[in-house]
């Protein structure tokens, strides 16, 4: 396998997209393995990549050793980040590990300057009603997996997720009025808000 692959780094791509050609600066939240804030790095010029786990952000820091991003160890809960500091703030597979997904994305979207971005992909808990998504989810991830092959990333897991796709929904039209919520056809769902001009 030339380039590595797996669900998350098939969603950098979702994510790089959502984030605007005008951003001069982006934080990725739960930055993991280091791929989306390299990929981001190659367009825009101040990249900050935050997480919690030391060696995962280490190895991210080694494997991308001429990405122009700044590498923060620490919780973007209690970070000293200052408000409105980012034109786009993203993250990837990362909503989940939050003991709270609301207030993380309260958190998140404070951090976003009025007409920013902020763009979340994660996975839910399924229910029955979920079937025929989960289904054809199963099935497409098993495809590509078998075409592509499946990275094994060396980020921490935390299984399973929480909140259902209902209620993270109703979670994201709290917290963040006018956010678009999408299911992604590889099982996973994309947030997307522009903060208040």
């Amino acid at each position: 396998m030339s380039d590595p692959w797996n669900v998350n780094i098939h969603y950098d791509a979702r994510l790089d997209a959502c984030v605007p050609a005008s951003a001069r600066s982006v934080l990725d939240v739960g930055c993991g393995d280091g791929f989306l804030a390299a990929r981001l790095a190659r367009r825009v010029p101040c990249v900050v990549a935050i997480d919690v786990d030391a060696p995962v952000l280490e190895r991210a820091r080694a494997r991308f050793p001429e990405a122009k991003v700044t590498w923060r160890h620490g919780d973007v809960m209690t970070y000293p980040f200052a408000r409105e500091s980012f034109d786009a703030v993203v993250s990837n597979a990362t909503l989940h590990h939050f003991p709270n997904s609301k207030g993380a994305l309260a958190r998140l979207s404070e951090l976003v300057r009025p007409g920013g971005t902020l763009a979340v992909v994660g996975f839910v808990q399924m229910e029955r009603r979920d079937w025929p998504w989960a289904v054809a989810s199963w099935v497409a991830r098993g495809v590509t997996i078998r075409v592509r092959g499946n990275w094994a990333h060396s980020a921490p897991v935390a299984w399973p997720p929480p909140e259902t796709f209902r209620q993270m929904r109703q979670t994201v039209h709290e917290v963040l009025p006018g956010a678009r919520v999408a299911r992604q056809i590889l099982g996973r769902y994309l947030i997307a808000w522009q903060a208040p001009a």
